[in-house]
């Protein structure tokens, strides 16, 4: 059901509840050129909401654009892991890549085990747990020091534990690694910034790559199986934040097959 997030959070919203609803009533017609312009609008006014970039990747997807599609339910996760139908919407677009990355720093099955609070917590939900232990342990640490209660001091220890752990990871979902993906069929990556350069590799659509510099229109990335080149800016489109609209296509896709979520 593609627009049941739409239902949900328009229940909610209210400065910009006309152009969230002009964007649903576009995608049920079928105009997604109109839809995709009433969700970027929406992202352009600063407004990060999962629910956005899901039914953003799911125009874009219609639309044939495939990198868009990829790099919007990305950011439909980055806000809320635990988003299903984003989730089931990217592996089935991951699909239709031709090489089908991984996510760039994709932890192993035990890792994320392991450290479930961490990968499968949303970034807003992370911080505010984190904010929680922090004043309880000053709190509690206040009691304990007016009531010197034996037991309370193993809870101020716990309280202290748990506000450095989800502090941690707070910073970490605040400062992702920057990742971006392929708008084109062949995107080249050289070995320098320039086009003179050798190609190293080439990604194809909708592939997920690592960012780790930028410099004078050019992107240095990694692919998971550790091939790093130097790729235009332009033919790439940056997860974020910031969320910068992508590059229109020189030439219209054809549509794709359409995802019924």
């Amino acid at each position: 059901m593609n627009l049941l997030a739409c239902i949900l959070l328009l229940s909610g919203a209210n400065a910009y509840h006309d152009t969230f609803n002009q964007a649903c009533t576009a995608f049920s017609k079928g105009d997604y050129p109109a839809a995709i312009l009433s969700f970027e609008q929406l992202v352009a006014e600063e407004i990060a909401d999962p629910a956005v970039f899901y039914n953003l990747g799911n125009a874009y997807y219609r639309s044939g654009r495939l990198g868009p599609a990829v790099a919007n339910y990305e950011r439909a996760l980055a806000l809320d892991p635990s988003f299903e139908n984003a989730q089931e919407n990217l592996a089935k677009a991951i699909r239709e890549t031709k090489h089908h990355l991984a996510r760039p720093g994709t932890p192993p099955d035990w890792k994320s085990s392991l450290f479930f609070w961490h990968y499968d917590t949303a970034r807003h939900t992370t911080y505010r747990l984190a904010m929680l232990f922090w004043w309880a342990f000053w709190i509690v640490a206040a009691v304990r020091f007016w009531k010197p209660v034996a037991y309370l001091r193993r809870v101020v220890v716990v309280l202290g534990v748990l506000s450095v752990i989800f502090g941690v990871s707070a910073w970490y979902k605040a400062h992702p690694q920057e990742m971006a993906v392929a708008m084109g069929d062949r995107v080249a990556a050289h070995y320098g910034t320039d086009d003179s350069e050798t190609v190293r590799f080439e990604l194809a659509e909708g592939d997920r790559i690592a960012v780790d510099k930028r410099t004078n229109g050019w992107a240095r990335v990694l692919t998971t199986g550790g091939e790093r080149g130097w790729v235009h800016d332009t033919d790439l489109v940056f997860v974020g934040p910031p969320y910068t609209r992508p590059q229109e296509p020189a030439a219209k896709a054809a549509p794709g097959d359409a995802i019924d979520k």
